[in-house]
């Protein structure tokens, strides 16, 4: 069952497409507490929202669908050791040379993730947050946002 999100961030950003003002705290999805955010700042998450719980937990916003290309990056920013994810191999298309991929099946990836969390000896857990963002010119239709959050076992209380 999906999780629904559990609150609501307003971000505004400016001409240059910079955010106006600090990105909010969101409620850990491990303890409840609010996680101060942070901008990530390595890999492919570069540049991407994280959040730190006074409980030592740590989110990460992933987008799903994603997930098979930034999997070693969010063991990463929770603290774990990086490891990459059982896909399956490319396989060719015709005579065209192009490779192709099945479909990015998100919510298994982040079972996979989970699993490799937890036999690093982490607690983990998923949330979302619903998201809207205003530019001077338009307010787009509201986002969901998927954090993954995980507490190393060093962190624990």
């Amino acid at each position: 069952m999906k999780p629904e999100p559990t609150e609501a961030l307003h971000l505004l950003f400016d001409e240059q497409g910079q955010r106006v003002g600090d990105m909010p705290p969101v409620k850990c999805g491990l303890c409840g507490a609010l996680a101060r955010a942070r901008t990530l700042a390595s890999g492919m998450l570069h540049g991407d929202a994280g959040w730190d719980c006074p409980c030592g937990a740590r989110g990460v916003r992933v987008e799903l669908v994603d997930l098979d290309e930034v999997y070693p990056d969010v063991l990463e920013a929770w603290g774990l050791k990086p490891a990459d994810p059982a896909l399956a191999p490319p396989e060719p298309v015709g005579e065209s040379g192009l490779l192709f991929t099945s479909h990015v099946d998100g919510h298994g990836l982040r079972t996979q993730l989970f699993e490799e969390a937890r036999r690093q000896g982490a607690q983990v857990a998923a949330s979302q947050v619903r998201v809207r963002i205003t530019t001077p010119r338009q307010s787009f239709p509201d986002w969901t946002w998927d954090v993954l959050w995980a507490r190393p076992f060093s962190q624990r209380n």
